[in-house]
């Protein structure tokens, strides 16, 4: 066999190393070139934020086609052979990678996302006809498909982008890669849910023939679980897009129950006692809204004889959203509502300004006003879904149906509920949820500042994760004597008057161990079991007028790994703060 001389060793590896500074060169130009089309995208960023507030069609169509063209251009760039080369290198590799997941995901969302959502939006605008009665359900099944497209997109690049490791990164592209993670990840369910709801309300809507449906109104002055005590019923009837309010009924109308309308989980029991399922204001109490919906369905077939096909639970906020998109209606008695004082009003005022017949008069006559005035006209769906998504992402909103086609549709989006939010949060999600056990309205002077954190405490790697939140009875020292028995439930439950009790849980990812409840640093007494698949754990706190206290609970993660803990919370009537940047400690 011929033996390689010196010479032509040193010739040979010559040409290799020319062949690998000519690649690294060719990639770094490339890479040069994909770096000022990503950059370019910086602004057009913000022009497509401006015209959507502006609701510009125009300027939103040139900045998506601008987004387009220097997305495709980067994709291509980065579509080479050689930069496949590049990122298996060490240090930069996950660099290139990254470059390559973001340029490839932008392309993909303008295509499917972005541009055919700009056609839809311009349909929708073309087809406008706010003299119309009711919802345009051929638009609505228009828009099936393009929101499914950019639905599938968004998920796409929300999984994508979620698995780049921003510790691997350089400073700045750690940061973009962040920022742009974070937009999607917050698009991604609103659209999916969009896309959802396009697929079902046709049929919600009577598309096919007259459709009931019943909508569950939650008082947000006394917390439960899903937003608030279930205080009023409305039932509409949907056919062919047109709604019509057929028939109310408040709290009072249905009496105690000794055993559960429907059987209730022992979890459940265990957590909040045998009032679920025996009391019409607790309907909101379990996590599952399913268990919430059928519950608000049987109690409703009960009064009435008949079963609803749709369930929606909706507080204040949800009603005064929608007024933001109407404008305000007048009342029986000449005053005005609109979206700036709907909820101060109904769930505020209310309670100090009239005695209780005339609250359940006037909550009726707000209700029918603002419903009549919602359903007079024309369906504005983009207005609609601009004023609703604010809502719908704090959980003031869920739909259930009792068509399985449609609920399968439903079971696990954004308007699915708090447990299916819970387990749209992913494998980090926790949830604080807040229950009133006062039996009165002290939920008006309730603040919640909540925050999450993890730290490794164990030798195994598992991860310790701590949510705490500060809460604090915002109201006067003479609450107990001054406020109506109605707002301070009267010492009924064994609450002193002007104090608040509540229950507050926390809600683990499934497989997390039970660490403790403490408050205000000292280990409390706690209800632990497994509930609609959470591990959750309960501590009951009483707040005197002016006080505050803190409850801290601790779970162990079920695998060792890094943990970017998300709390999501019980909406209350006033907004809960949240620090995801909370520091952690181990306990003892």
């Amino acid at each position: 066999m011929p033996r390689l001389s010196t010479r032509t060793l040193v010739a040979v590896c010559g040409a290799l190393l020319a062949v690998l500074v000519a690649g690294f060169a060719w990639v770094g130009v490339r890479a040069y070139l994909a770096k000022g089309e990503l950059e370019a995208l910086v602004p057009v960023a913000g022009d497509l934020v401006d015209a959507a507030d502006a609701r510009d069609l125009d300027r939103l169509g040139r900045a998506a086609d601008t987004l387009a063209s220097h997305a495709s251009a980067a994709w291509t760039l980065t579509r080479d052979p050689a930069w496949g080369v590049a990122q298996a290198m060490p240090v930069l590799g996950p660099n290139f990678g990254a470059v390559r997941t973001v340029a490839a995901n932008l392309s993909a969302v303008s295509t499917s996302a972005v541009g055919p959502m700009l056609e839809l939006a311009a349909d929708v605008q073309h087809d406008d006809d706010t003299e119309a009665d009711g919802f345009d359900l051929a638009l609505v099944e228009r828009a099936q498909q393009p929101l499914a497209g950019a639905a599938s997109a968004l998920a796409t690049a929300d999984r994508e982008l979620s698995g780049i490791h921003g510790d691997q990164l350089l400073a700045p592209l750690a940061d973009g890669v962040s920022r742009l993670s974070s937009a999607i990840a917050q698009a991604s369910p609103l659209v999916t849910s969009l896309s959802r709801a396009a697929e079902v309300l046709p049929g919600i809507l009577g598309a096919e023939g007259a459709r009931s449906i019943l909508f569950v109104l939650q008082n947000p002055a006394e917390p439960r679980t899903g937003g608030g005590v279930t205080g009023a019923f409305a039932l509409l009837e949907a056919d062919d897009g047109r709604l019509s309010l057929v028939a109310q009924a408040d709290s009072g109308v249905f009496p105690g129950r000794a055993e559960p309308i429907v059987p209730i989980p022992d979890s459940t029991v265990a957590l909040y006692g045998d009032v679920v399922g025996r009391f019409v204001p607790n309907t909101s109490m379990p996590a599952d809204f399913t268990l919430a919906a059928r519950l608000a369905s049987a109690w409703w077939q009960e009064h009435s004889g008949t079963a609803p096909d749709a369930v929606v639970s909706l507080d204040p906020r949800v009603l005064a959203a929608l007024l933001e998109v109407t404008g305000p209606v007048t009342l029986a008695d000449g005053s005005e509502v609109d979206s700036a004082n709907l909820v101060q009003r109904v769930a505020v005022d209310a309670y100090f300004e009239l005695d209780r017949d005339a609250q359940t008069e006037f909550q009726q006559g707000v209700t029918q006003t603002v419903l009549s005035h919602v359903m007079s006209g024309g369906i504005d769906i983009l207005a609609w879904i601009e004023a609703l998504a604010p809502v719908i992402d704090e959980g003031r909103l869920s739909v259930w149906s009792a068509h399985d086609d449609e609920q399968r549709l439903l079971a696990d989006g954004a308007l699915a509920g708090p447990a299916a939010r819970h387990t749209a949060a992913g494998a980090d999600g926790f949830a604080l949820y807040l229950n009133d056990a006062t039996a009165g309205k002290m939920g008006i002077f309730l603040e919640a500042d909540a925050g999450i954190g993890s730290v490794e405490c164990r030798p195994d790697g598992r991860r310790d994760v701590v949510v705490r939140v500060l809460l604090t009875n915002i109201a006067p020292a003479d609450a107990g004597a001054e406020f109506p028995w109605w707002v301070t439930g009267g010492g009924l439950e064994g609450t002193e008057p002007g104090h608040i009790a509540l229950d507050v849980t926390v809600a683990a990812p499934p497989g997390s161990f039970f660490g403790g409840v403490t408050r205000d640093g000292e280990l409390a007494p706690s209800t632990n079991v497994v509930d609609a698949g959470f591990p959750s754990s309960l501590a009951r706190v009483d707040i005197a007028p002016g006080g505050t206290t803190v409850v801290e609970a601790r779970f162990t993660m079920a695998d060792p790994r890094d943990v970017a803990p998300v709390l999501l919370t019980t909406p209350l009537l006033r907004d809960v703060s949240v620090d995801d940047a909370f520091s952690a400690a181990c306990a003892g």
